[in-house]
């Protein structure tokens, strides 16, 4: 019966898991469309704007970018939930919610500074995932996937450089088109995390398939 029971529970997971990281996700999207139409000022286009609704693109691909790695880091894993699960599924997601808040304000420095602080807590969550799948030994070729040169350079490098760019934009040294441009960036950056993933995620699979058991 022990045995039937841990099965039982181990095959549930991955469904329990990703079903809350859904939701999450769900209320992110739904919080922030709410807000852009409640506060956000995005018509004409102009330069403001423009920075609006690349703020709004770059929480969107966040968003996404969270629950495509969550997930299906997620689906790989098959063992009985620890407090670690618990973590990783609201460390990533419910910030998001937060920094929605962030979004269309007249100063853009405490979005920049709050993307930098997003991305210092997605690298704490990313390593945490990696390291509780590839303790299992199915999974140990996943440790891969936290190289510096895979998906974590794109937050290892946009934790200072959104640091110091919400730093110079507080000191009034930045203008109004390069808060534009820095608004603009955090989208392509969340899409190269996304390649970056697959990318070292798909080799993880293959060296899996090959070692075996």
């Amino acid at each position: 019966m022990d045995v039937d029971l841990e099965d039982r529970i181990k095959r549930q997971f991955p469904t329990l898991f990703i079903t809350l990281l859904s939701v999450l996700i769900g209320l992110v999207f739904s919080d922030l469309v709410s807000q852009a139409h409640a506060r956000m000022t995005l018509w004409p286009l102009n330069v403001g704007t423009i920075r609006t609704w690349s703020q709004i693109f770059a929480m969107g691909a966040n968003a996404l970018t969270c629950w495509v790695f969550l997930a299906n880091v997620g689906i790989s894993r098959l063992r009985v939930p620890t407090l670690d699960d618990s973590l990783i599924v609201f460390l990533a997601p419910v910030p998001l919610l937060i920094g929605n808040s962030f979004v269309g304000l007249k100063e853009v420095w405490p979005w920049l500074y709050y993307a930098s602080f997003y991305l210092a807590m997605s690298l704490g969550t990313t390593l945490l995932q990696v390291r509780v799948a590839s303790a299992e030994s199915e999974l140990a070729s996943f440790a891969r996937i936290s190289k510096p040169f895979g998906p974590t350079l794109v937050l290892y490098i946009g934790v200072p450089f959104y640091a110091a760019a919400g730093w110079a934009d507080s000191h009034a040294m930045l203008s109004p088109v390069m808060e534009m441009l820095l608004a603009m960036s955090a989208t392509p950056a969340a899409l190269c995390f996304l390649w970056l993933f697959f990318r070292s995620w798909h080799r993880a699979i293959a060296e899996a398939r090959v070692l075996g058991p």
